[in-house]
């Protein structure tokens, strides 16, 4: 499952990528001015337009219409390694083959130890990786249906998974999410408007330390608490613009 917007750049590399791992490819489009959908449909998938959602609504959306026994979530900037396609092929040929043989003797269907997977992120900033200022971390982005649910947030929405196991798989995710700096702007403005309006709602009061220094801790937390000044101007890039968002979100609350 996937929601997009105008991501005809990326979008092609990341479905060839999976290529082979689904049986139905569920994509919540917001809109899209560019070929993202043209794109999608090529690769057989169904389009679904949601209107009046967050992201996290919109991506359980379409786990509620998914038929298979396992969900898949992806970026439309998130490209699966070849480590990774292998891991997950063979989950999925296990379960589907372990499951037509209890079928034939008539038993229930055997579980694996895991009904959910945690897979790691390799973080690029204008095409190269970065390994530091927090940009290490791993996320459940395969899960079976029915064992988890996402979180109905409009940001860093995550899969729950209450009462079960979770296993961490060894291949990673390459996630092109920075590609130049007017995008990282674009998108860093955005998240900081959706951020604010957020936080609106829940009637969070404004402070002096949230609109002056904020934004700066934040900047110095990811760039020298979390070593991003290792990444060189990549790093100092990405912590300039998760400090401008921190800062940004308090100021569009204010006016």
């Amino acid at each position: 499952v996937m929601v997009t917007r105008n991501v005809e750049d990326v979008i092609e590399e990341t479905l060839k990528s999976a290529v082979g791992l689904w049986d139905e490819l569920l994509v919540d489009d917001s809109g899209s001015s560019d070929d993202t959908v043209d794109i999608v449909r090529q690769f057989g998938g169904r389009i679904y337009h949601t209107a009046g959602r967050n992201l996290g609504e919109r991506k359980q959306g379409l786990v509620d219409r998914a038929k298979g026994d396992w969900i898949l979530v992806l970026d439309a900037d998130e490209r699966i390694s070849h480590e990774l396609f292998d891991e997950l092929k063979h989950i999925l040929y296990f379960d589907k083959t372990m499951h037509m043989l209890d079928f034939a003797k008539g038993a229930k269907s055997s579980e694996n130890s895991y009904v959910a997977y945690a897979i790691s992120y390799q973080n690029y900033v204008f095409g190269k990786p970065v390994y530091w200022g927090g940009e290490k971390y791993s996320k459940v982005r395969l899960f079976r249906r029915g064992c988890g649910r996402i979180s109905p947030v409009p940001l860093h929405e995550e899969v729950i998974i209450k009462n079960h196991g979770i296993g961490e798989l060894r291949g990673i995710i390459h996630h092109y999410s920075f590609r130049t700096p007017w995008q990282l702007f674009n998108k860093f403005t955005r998240y900081a408007r959706t951020a604010a309006d957020e936080k609106k709602r829940k009637g969070e009061a404004l402070s002096f330390a949230k609109l002056f220094l904020y934004g700066p801790h934040m900047f110095w937390a990811r760039f020298v608490l979390e070593k991003g000044y290792l990444d060189g101007w990549r790093g100092f890039m990405l912590a300039l613009a998760f400090g401008y968002m921190e800062g940004l979100t308090y100021w569009i609350i204010l006016l």
